[in-house]
């Protein structure tokens, strides 16, 4: 029977794998953005009604908050950054009251998409927006054009945690002032009631003046979710958007969950391989890869877990090329083993004959495999219906 032995790794000769290391800078590279105006009440002041009458604030929040609460999605458009001194964000987003995000970021020149469902966060970005980004992973050359799954504090903000309609009435609540006025002023050449917050300048919101009060407008320094100890910087304007633009959200979700994110990747952890890939070739041509990969992000806090895969190459130039792969689950802060098998299949042989084989092995991430991409398609279709016979039921309810 032919034998095949293998080259295993010795010390300063390891097996050959891919890995893709991508420069980046810090912050926003070529361009500058000018934060006065993103500073709560910076920008342009709106023209005061004349003869204003100042009403109580309380129950007009109160209306509007709770206005707020019940809806079935949000439209939120303008600015966020993630704290002081990090770079400002234009956003538009649609968020539904399951937690749904469907909607686009831009940090500079760089435009992202960004969708949620579920708690997943993913974002589809240019190549000049990742160069920007402090993420460096074996795989990072592919996540331009791809959806890629993301942390909140890697994108700047978590928008579910936020935005949804529920979320962010609890939100201001916990800014609510005790007692004060609710001014009248113009916004945008309507009238409307301006509401200092707690922390005074650096915290208030535009509500209508006209029944049911709703939330125009907010400019909030920290926009903690409820019982949160910190949150974004931000200056928002929102609105209730039509039915039409609540399906066109989940059309749009539901496409890509269905289409494109068996293809994501995953950058919520550092990856790397811990030690030495091993080949392993049995007699009758069976060769094993087997390797470790490893969490090397070190002290960021990441938390969750990913999942990896290691896609395997054997070669022998008279054997040919054989591939296998390998997905496992990566814990924050451990590791997993991955193993593949390729098998030549030699016949027995009165005159066994020896192959070298070589290999290599690519490690990378996906940021939704198998069964969970379909329970997360099902999970957006169960949301897109309660949210709708919520929006039908809130739009009777106003014209009653």
């Amino acid at each position: 029977m032919a034998s095949v032995h293998s080259h295993r790794r010795r010390p300063g000769k390891p097996l050959r794998f891919a890995v893709v290391a991508v420069a980046f800078a810090a912050g926003t590279a070529g361009c500058s953005i000018d934060l006065s105006d993103f500073r709560p009440g910076g920008g342009e002041e709106e023209e005061a009604s004349p003869s204003p009458t100042p009403v109580d604030a309380g129950p007009v929040l109160d209306s509007a908050l709770e206005q707020l609460g019940s809806g079935a999605a949000t439209v939120s458009q303008g600015q966020v950054a993630a704290s002081e001194d990090s770079p400002v964000n234009q956003v538009s987003l649609t968020v539904t009251d399951a937690g749904a995000v469907s909607g686009t970021l831009q940090q500079g020149e760089n435009e992202a998409e960004v969708m949620e469902a579920d708690g997943k966060l993913f974002v589809n970005a240019p190549e000049e927006y990742w160069l920007d980004q402090e993420i460096v992973n074996p795989d990072t050359d592919k996540y331009a054009g791809n959806w890629v799954r993301v942390t909140g504090d890697q994108l700047g903000f978590d928008p579910a945690s936020v935005l949804t309609p529920e979320q962010l009435s609890a939100a201001l609540g916990e800014l609510a002032p005790d007692g004060g006025e609710a001014v009248p002023e113009k916004l945008d050449g309507d009238n409307v009631y301006r509401i200092d917050l707690k922390g005074g300048d650096e915290n208030r919101v535009w509500v209508s003046e006209e029944e049911p009060h709703r939330l125009l407008r907010l400019e909030v320094e920290e926009l903690a979710p409820e019982g949160g100890d910190s949150g974004p910087r931000t200056r928002l304007d929102f609105s209730e958007p039509e039915e039409e633009k609540v399906r066109e959200a989940y059309d749009t979700l539901t496409s890509a969950a269905e289409d494109s994110l068996d293809s994501s990747r995953d950058a919520r952890i550092e990856v790397n391989w811990d030690g030495e890939l091993d080949l392993d070739c049995e007699v009758g041509g069976k060769c094993t890869v087997n390797g470790t990969v490893t969490d090397a992000s070190g002290d960021s806090g990441a938390d969750g877990s990913v999942a990896v895969r290691m896609d395997a190459t054997v070669n022998n130039d008279e054997l040919g090329e054989k591939t296998c792969k390998d997905t496992a689950s990566l814990d924050a802060g451990g590791n997993a083993d991955v193993s593949c098998t390729i098998d030549y299949d030699l016949s027995p042989s009165a005159n066994p004959q020896e192959y070298s084989v070589s290999g290599d092995a690519l490690l990378s991430t996906r940021g939704i495999t198998g069964d969970a991409q379909d329970k997360l398609v099902n999970t957006i279709e169960d949301s897109r219906d309660a949210t709708l016979e919520k929006s039908d039921s809130s739009g009777d309810s106003d014209k009653g």
